[in-house]
């Protein structure tokens, strides 16, 4: 026993050195997508008073506590304006709501409001009981976006609200009425995607002041379309899929603070189709690093132990770290990410000693 499991931690401290080798373009371009599928309100989803309807996509396959992202659609469109997106990023791994407007003319003001009632009813949906999504959301890890109005209201709501974790802003517009230094003046990562030529929300009086108005310290990426209109980035397969997996990318760094996204971000590798015409960012990559994060004194502490069904794991750290579960003979039986208070079901697995290996650090799990 004492040689199996020195086996598994050498082998998973040589796993989480290179954490970042299995992350490349190839594996973000090269997917298969996540099967899919929806909640309504007339089926127990909760009913925001700031928004008129809602669909809520996720994927049936992920067993892990996941991310989420409310998506709002533009002046005069229905939320099915925005339905391809939440799809899609649903496929991907993410659940993603669909709201609509109380009136279809609402201003971005309300739109941001709207989206800030949207991210209520997730965190609803995560402790109702009845939801195929009991306590699988992570509710401290919800995105907006929006497209244009939508797209505007998105980055109001991350001044709002706070608790706004990343920005998906689509071909964003914001009226005249608006500040835009103070009124985008938010720390939330924030994502613009546009066209260049975009004949309603012009890049110069809209996405390019997106993007320059909203704070240097704020980590930020302009995406323009080569050619786009308006409607162009409503089709995250644009490009063959080249900004939906800049996206994803980004989504991925920023609900999940996974550093490891970083790069390709920041030297638009993701762009393998020659897609965009302009593309800016604020990232610094070298002032982030998955691998400087000292994980030797996280003080885990495992409760039930010995568990039936799930147990719950703490220590001291506040990022969301990657976890795997080995059987006594060093076989891998169940792996995903957590944060410190979040609970881990093991009902599937039977009555045995396990190992718990939260980064580089292992420890003995007795399931009963």
């Amino acid at each position: 026993m004492k040689i199996t499991f020195l086996i598994i931690i050498l082998a998973f401290a040589q796993n989480a050195f290179a954490q970042c080798d299995s992350i490349t373009v190839k594996n973000v371009t090269h997917y298969t997508p996540l099967s899919l599928d929806s909640i309504v309100e007339s089926e127990g989803l909760r009913n925001g008073p700031d928004y008129k309807g809602a669909t809520l996509f996720f994927p049936v396959t992920e067993n892990n506590t996941m991310k989420s992202i409310v998506l709002v659609p533009g002046y005069q469109a229905s939320q099915i304006s925005v339905t391809t997106w939440a799809k899609y990023l649903a496929s991907r791994g993410f659940i993603a709501m669909t709201i609509g407007t109380n009136l279809l003319g609402d201003n971005p003001t309300l739109r941001a409001k709207a989206l800030i009632d949207g991210m209520e009813t997730i965190r609803k949906e995560n402790n109702r009981t009845a939801s195929p999504l009991f306590g699988r959301i992570d509710t401290n890890s919800i995105g907006v976006g929006g497209w244009s109005m939508g797209g505007g209201g998105a980055q109001l709501s991350a001044k709002m609200d706070t608790r706004v974790k990343v920005v998906l802003a689509i071909a964003p517009w914001l009226g005249r009425d608006i500040n835009f230094l103070s009124d985008l003046n938010h720390s939330a990562p924030v994502i613009i995607i546009s066209g260049q030529d975009d004949a309603i929300a012009t890049n110069g009086l809209h996405s390019d002041l997106h993007y320059t108005s909203t704070p240097t310290s704020t980590n930020k990426l302009l995406v323009e379309i080569s050619g786009g209109s308006h409607f162009t980035p409503l089709n995250p397969y644009t490009g063959k899929g080249d900004i939906g997996n800049t996206a994803y990318a980004w989504l991925k760094m920023s609900l999940e603070n996974n550093d490891c996204y970083c790069k390709m971000l920041k030297t638009d590798s993701l762009n393998q189709h020659s897609t965009t015409s302009k593309y800016l960012t604020t990232l610094d990559c070298s002032a982030l690093s998955v691998k400087s994060t000292d994980y030797s004194s996280l003080n885990v502490q495992l409760f039930p132990n010995p568990v039936f069904d799930k147990f719950t794991v703490e220590f001291s750290n506040h990022r969301q770290l990657d976890y795997v579960i080995y059987d006594p003979v060093g076989q891998q039986v169940k792996n995903g990410k957590v944060r410190s208070g979040e609970t881990i079901k093991i009902g599937d697995l039977s009555s045995n000693l396990y190992f718990f290996v939260l980064e580089q650090q292992a420890y003995k799990l007795l399931k009963k």
